[in-house]
């Protein structure tokens, strides 16, 4: 985690629901979200409180945290610089990489109904139960990261008896002139391999083959 990007833990906290009601979350797991030491996440969070961006308790049962009206402040300021930025560039950003087998649970969690009726009312289809995985070079993975930080659609998270579901970012794309969405689940780890969904077997539509080089289109 950068020096400078408590930014970063602030969003993060909104992402789990933090301006809305007071979270339960351990260091531990923000460390391994961001690929740094829970020692850093400790002092970035203390960092957070002493500037009254958040509150924060610990008791024997976990670290509890909310995002406070100050921290709501500082998100809605960035969110405005965001806007100003994306006014002055281009709607639109183009990823490269090369189409990857992935681990085959694209199709358990797009065609899953809690996620699929999300996605028919925003994308205005029903998506293909599965996703096209492509393992982005090093250039688009830095701007995939970039991506998990801008605002965008979003289906919201759900539980069933069994498990809890994350909420999950959706940016409109086009590969070979085909329409879907890139998807990024807001509790996925820093991975290389970009999810895209769409009305239809992108494989079997376009005829692509692992390891076939592809330029995709995300619209912010």
């Amino acid at each position: 985690m950068p020096e400078k990007s408590w930014i970063e833990l602030l969003m993060l906290l909104a992402g789990e629901g933090a301006t809305r009601e007071e979270i339960r979350i351990s260091s531990a797991s923000l460390a391994r979200h961001f690929g740094v030491s829970k020692q850093t996440v400790i002092r970035k969070l203390g960092e957070l409180e002493e500037r009254s961006l958040i509150s924060r308790r610990v008791e024997p049962r976990g670290q509890f945290i909310r995002i406070t009206s100050a921290g709501m402040s500082a998100l809605r300021a960035m969110h405005q610089e965001l806007e100003k930025i994306l006014k002055q560039e281009p709607a639109k950003i183009t990823l490269t990489g090369k189409v990857v087998t992935g681990m085959g649970e694209g199709s358990y969690y797009v065609g899953h109904p809690g996620y699929s009726e999300q996605f028919k009312r925003e994308l205005g289809y029903l998506p293909y139960p599965g996703t096209l995985d492509i393992k982005l070079d090093r250039a688009s993975l830095e701007l995939k990261e970039t991506l998990m930080r801008l605002p965008s659609k979003q289906v919201s998270g759900f539980k069933t008896s069994e498990r809890t579901f994350g909420p999950v970012k959706i940016f409109p794309s086009k590969l070979k002139g085909e329409t879907g969405a890139v998807v990024i689940p807001n509790r996925t780890h820093h991975t290389d391999i970009l999810e895209i969904i769409a009305p239809h077997n992108l494989r079997k539509a376009i005829g692509l083959k692992d390891g076939d080089p592809v330029k995709v289109e995300v619209f912010l």
